[in-house]
């Protein structure tokens, strides 16, 4: 899944990442989680600002929803913006 949000001038992607359980009888099942991949762009010119940030919930564990990887990816972009482009 893939969202993509729109902050003071720029645009951010938040692709979330499926995380599965290893299995020994290679099963899959639903994702046990997921893993937040950010990306920050200009939004005219589209020009990158930075590189992708992998994010995980805390103590290094995947997010438990999808709402809450998309939710703290979003958060964690527009921090980025804040400090280092001013409110």
């Amino acid at each position: 899944m893939e969202k993509t949000y729109t902050y003071k001038d720029f645009e951010v992607t938040v692709k979330l990442e499926p995380v599965r359980a290893v299995s020994s009888d290679f099963t899959y099942g639903p994702p046990s989680g997921y893993l937040a991949v950010v990306s920050i762009c200009t939004a005219e010119p589209r020009r990158p600002i930075g590189v992708p940030v992998r994010l995980v919930a805390e103590g290094n564990r995947a997010f438990g929803t999808e709402d809450d990887a998309l939710a703290t990816g979003f958060s964690a972009a527009q921090r980025v913006i804040d400090d280092r482009f001013g409110p």
